[in-house]
């Protein structure tokens, strides 16, 4: 008689449905034997693989990975475990957010509790632009536009290691390395989505030998780095200040930190229009409930000081579109602006933010600034400090670096 468990013992033995068991074995995690009568049949063997993936799928790993540390296959089991770290801490903070933001809602909800949640908590914990493909080519018509504007003076020395953290789709990441052919890079995104992209425009830019693109969290950046460039990403942090001492800690003595932000704030336009500044006004607030801040341009200087940057200095950048420019007219205002902005009209009118009709017309407002007689500005902080003290802790992936 053959020897061994059933799947029915074991789902009794471990509380997993036999439905969950079945899973796993197609999925390649725990493969038992068959019985002539083709009934899967585990070994002792088996039961221990069994046991070692349910710790490791506890840790919240995926069952493909669970599947390549249990086989061997994963070439670098302790980076795969770090990265799931990195992950777990960005949770952890996510549901951080949701639970202060929830408890400050819920302590004067008004008459409907529910009505009030909903309008603000529609974005919390996401990322208020979305990573549809729309938005991808939004970031890089923002980053074909504005070259000139935001990455004027922006060059780093041969053989600077610079670290771009955000890199979202790359949009920035191919411009910065383009204008300082002899440093190199490291991009870094929590999104694997956007990890891919970035990785797949620097393979066709032809400079994937000097710039790596790697997943992980700005609150736990991988050092020793010369310099730190950053580019709309402040905006969509809840705790900024934590992301901008987490960066000071892996830049050497020395090294600077460039941020470039927006500030919806500083927007002007003619003719002007309520129902524009409505539904600028709208894009503010879900951006808010995500936990982020879409004025954080003008808060750049007191950040990065608090944060321990020396000699930090803040310059206005400001694009203004108008008769004599028709190409902003169309890269800035129509690719750029409004279709940010025009990307919140669902969550908006879900929140009760705004009705249908008071949206659009704000929308078709903004794009009558780009037709004769209109103008439109937009004002971008460049911030640029210095650490000038010894970081107190370094997360190396540089260590042969002088």
């Amino acid at each position: 008689m053959t020897s061994g468990r059933t799947v029915g013992e074991l789902a009794e033995a471990t509380g997993l449905s036999v439905r969950v068991l079945r899973h796993w074995d197609e999925r390649g995690v725990v493969s038992p034997s068959r019985t002539p009568a083709g009934h899967r049949l585990y070994s002792p063997t088996d039961v221990v693989r069994l046991h070692r993936a349910i710790t490791l799928r506890a840790l919240g790993l995926r069952l493909d990975q669970v599947a390549a540390l249990l086989d061997g296959s994963d070439p670098d089991p302790a980076a795969t475990l770090r990265c799931h770290l990195a992950e777990v801490d960005a949770d952890l903070r996510r549901r951080r957010t949701v639970r202060d933001r929830l408890a400050e809602v819920l302590a004067a909800p008004g008459h409907d509790v529910l009505s009030t949640v909903i309008r603000e908590m529609t974005m919390i914990g996401s990322y208020v632009h979305g990573y549809h493909e729309t938005e991808a080519t939004r970031l890089r018509d923002q980053a074909a536009t504005l070259a000139d504007l935001l990455h004027d003076g922006v060059a780093f020395p041969d053989g600077a290691h610079v670290l771009e953290p955000g890199c979202g789709v790359g949009a920035q990441t191919v411009v910065l390395a383009a204008r300082s052919p002899g440093a190199r890079f490291t991009a870094l995104d929590l999104e694997h989505g956007q990890v891919a992209a970035t990785r797949a425009r620097v393979e066709a830019a032809g400079i994937a030998d000097r710039v790596s693109v790697v997943h992980g969290d700005v609150h736990d950046p991988p050092g020793p780095v010369d310099h730190v460039v950053v580019f709309f990403l402040l905006e969509h942090l809840p705790r900024p200040e934590e992301a901008l001492l987490a960066l000071r800690s892996v830049l050497r003595p020395g090294g600077t930190i460039t941020v470039v932000e927006g500030d919806h704030g500083a927007t002007a336009f003619h003719p002007d229009s309520a129902d524009a500044r409505a539904v600028i006004t709208c894009q503010e607030v879900l951006q808010r409930q995500a936990g982020g801040d879409a004025g954080i341009g003008r808060r750049l200087q007191p950040l990065l000081t608090g944060a321990g940057f020396d000699d930090v200095a803040v310059v206005p950048r400001t694009a203004h579109a108008h008769p004599g420019r028709p190409d902003l007219a169309d890269s800035l205002v129509r690719r750029t602006f409004t279709a940010m902005v025009a990307g919140v009209r669902e969550p908006a009118i879900a929140a009760g933010l705004i009705t249908p009709e008071r949206f659009d017309a704000g929308v078709r407002d903004l794009l009558r600034t780009t037709e004769p007689g209109g103008t439109f500005s937009y004002t971008f902080f460049r911030a640029v400090g210095v650490n000038r003290a010894s970081p107190t802790s370094v997360n190396s992936i540089d260590e042969a670096a002088p």
